[in-house]
């Protein structure tokens, strides 16, 4: 273990203190916490387990004890003590505090205790620091300098204590202590997380909740009512997480631990709407069917099939988003298609595309070859498939510029593709009504993300598109389905057959009451949270 630990700080076994420490200070600057937290914690209990040998070496060399070498090396020593092998020729020369020692302690009471004790801690370096001669300030100030921009993770309250203390922002004389490089790598730093620009009041507005959860959860005693909390406002926090990176939510005012402890709430939210709805749904079902075991047959299997269309739709929608060719390290497709797909004639020629391939599906061999024309040529078991490629090359050139429209137009494809075979079945083959529902949702998210204009009562054709793509815009992809989770309860209860108009109302009126409901839950929830502070 002991060559290890050696080899791990990249010296030969040494009883000069300042040397091991020189070598560790020397290896964080590439073995970082935040890069790779395996290698640091190895590299720390190297660089611990060396100095505790190193100062047993130290002490007993002073003061040797009868019988043989102990296995395990005794506690160590303070830091002021046992110092008679190192490099200055007389100990009481020797600085009584070294910056590095300082820097382990404030490290590891954070990573033991978390941000509240580092800041704590501080109080306490900040007084050793104090009692420090003038002469050694830059010798601190470098030191502390050169930690806080290898740890980018470090809580800006420990920064503003850092720079009250230092001077690195104010003081002219910043730049002779610490030299250019460093003083305007260490600028640049401060400035972009303790002087940043002004912050948007809407981005303020989307955060708020968020505060005010996390001022819940530190007022404690609140368990049933944050559950409730996160029930109705799962859409909002989802939303607010998929905008903000942590280094903003950071920024704004949650600590290190709020963003994973979100993440979870807003994942728990999700499971109780889910077990919400599973518990009505079973309701229901008991209620149609009067047996209990029937109609928790059909509960279930309606929570399997919605469950796996909505799946579905966020995986296929996740694919066409972002392209198998995305994946490729030279993105040689990737990127002309990319190019093209943000070209002003997208999505309009992928439109006619999908069109051509519905009018291909629907045209049969025979009917082409009495026509004529370049079509009679085509052998009649291609035209199917050749209908189905065109599709492909309409959907993909049409397909949304914003993610979360394309997976909602996937989500939705079996409930509009059923209403447009209900509707036109009776002149339209299967294939064609799917390729002419999928070209109706993509002008409706073309409408949406404004490529295409539909003003008044243009837009009324894709109404029931353009609400759910709303629904999606403020509430998340959950939200904007569960007029689809409504109509597939609704055929699972149904014993007669379905009809399509009854459905497409459900869609309709589903899309009005869901935004209805939703923000008046997310009105009653918002007023039970905390006001944040202001600043």
């Amino acid at each position: 273990m002991w060559e290890q630990d050696w080899a791990l700080l990249g010296i030969e076994p040494t009883t000069e203190l300042a040397a091991i420490k020189k070598a560790y200070a020397l290896k964080l600057k590439v073995t970082r916490p935040d890069d790779d937290a395996e290698a640091y914690q190895a590299l720390r209990a190297a660089y611990e387990r060396v100095q505790q040998w190193a100062k047993w070496q130290c002490e007993n060399a002073a003061s040797p004890q009868p019988g043989d070498e102990p296995a395990v090396p005794a506690p160590p020593a303070p830091p002021s003590v046992c110092r008679a092998n190192e490099t200055t020729p007389a100990a009481d020369t020797e600085p009584a505090v070294q910056p590095l020692d300082l820097i382990d302690a404030l490290e590891l009471r954070w990573r033991r205790d978390g941000e509240a004790a580092l800041v704590q801690a501080w109080g306490d370096v900040r007084h050793v620091l104090d009692q420090q001669p003038l002469s050694r300030q830059a010798e601190f100030s470098a030191a502390f300098a050169q930690w806080a921009l290898s740890l980018p993770s470090l809580p800006d309250a420990l920064l503003k204590a850092l720079d009250a203390h230092f001077g690195w922002l104010n003081d002219f004389r910043t730049e002779r202590q610490l030299g250019v490089e460093l003083a305007h790598a260490l600028h640049d730093a401060l400035d972009a997380r303790l002087r940043p620009a002004a912050i948007d009041p809407a981005v303020r507005a989307l955060v708020a909740p968020l505060l005010g959860l996390a001022a819940l959860r530190d007022a404690g005693d609140n368990a049933f009512k944050l559950q409730l909390l996160w029930l109705l406002l799962q859409p909002r926090v989802a939303r607010a997480l998929g905008l903000l990176s942590v280094p903003w939510l950071r920024h704004l005012g949650l600590d290190a631990q709020a963003p994973a402890w979100l993440a979870a709430g807003q994942k728990r939210g999700l499971w109780l709407r889910a077990g919400l709805g599973a518990a009505l749904m079973l309701a229901a079902s008991v209620g149609v069917f009067g047996d209990p075991a029937i109609g928790g047959a059909h509960a279930a299997g309606w929570l399997v099939a919605t469950g796996a269309l909505l799946v579905a739709g966020l995986m296929v929608g996740t694919l066409l988003n972002v392209g198998p060719a995305l994946t490729t390290p030279t993105r040689r497709l990737a990127l002309p298609l990319e190019r093209w797909r943000r070209n002003e004639m997208q999505p309009v020629l992928g439109l006619v595309w999908l069109l051509f391939a519905a009018w291909m599906a629907w045209l049969d061999a025979g009917s082409a070859a009495s026509t004529g024309g370049p079509l009679s040529v085509i052998p009649g078991w291609l035209y199917l498939p050749a209908a189905w490629l065109f599709g492909l090359a309409g959907l993909v050139a049409a397909w949304p510029l914003v993610p979360l429209h394309g997976c909602v137009v996937a989500g939705l494809s079996p409930l509009v593709g059923f209403l447009f075979w209900a509707a036109l079945g009776h002149w339209l083959p299967l294939p064609s009504c799917l390729l002419v529902a999928v070209a109706w949702m993509l002008l409706a998210a073309a409408v949406q993300e404004e490529r295409v204009r539909a003003e008044g009562l243009a837009q009324w054709p894709l109404r029931p598109m353009l609400n759910t793509l709303a629904l999606s815009d403020r509430w998340t992809y959950g939200v904007a389905l569960l007029p689809l989770v409504v109509g597939t309860a609704y055929m699972t209860l149904n014993d007669g057959p379905v009809r399509a108009s009854t459905v497409f109302l459900i869609w309709v009126i589903g899309n009005l009451a869901v935004g209805w409901l939703q923000d008046k839950a997310e009105a009653w929830a918002l007023k039970q949270l905390p006001a944040p502070a202001e600043g």
